[in-house]
């Protein structure tokens, strides 16, 4: 149980720091407004969820997409403007597509794992 906390917290971090890095590379504030700012967050979410897939269960992936997506969201909320704040409802729905990337490099990192250890014991 400590440990899914720790995975939540992860992702709620993780997932902040996806929607903050738009502003660092680019002149916008939200990752569908900016080509550059929107692959840097997915790069960020990605790559700790392939390690997810890799590393820990399914289960572990989907706690930390549901951390990241509560980041994210949590993120755009408190520090955007009031515009963001009126489309607060449509930021929750369209920012489910943010995790769909993420959730395929933990699939992906899930079954090289699997395929490591089938071919480990086959040796």
């Amino acid at each position: 149980m400590k440990n899914k906390i720790v995975i939540f917290a992860i992702g709620i971090l993780v997932g902040a720091a996806s929607w903050g890095v738009v502003s660092l590379v680019s002149d916008r504030y939200e990752p569908f407004d900016s080509g550059l700012g929107f692959y840097s967050g997915q790069f960020i979410l990605a790559i700790i969820a392939f390690w997810m897939g890799y590393k820990k269960r399914f289960r572990d992936l989907a706690v930390y997409l549901i951390g990241a997506y509560i980041g994210m969201n949590a993120y755009a909320y408190i520090f955007g403007g009031s515009e963001q704040r009126a489309w607060a409802l449509l930021g929750m729905v369209t920012t489910i597509t943010l995790v769909v990337f993420p959730l395929v490099f933990g699939v992906i990192g899930i079954i090289i794992s699997s395929l490591q250890q089938k071919y480990n014991k086959a040796n």
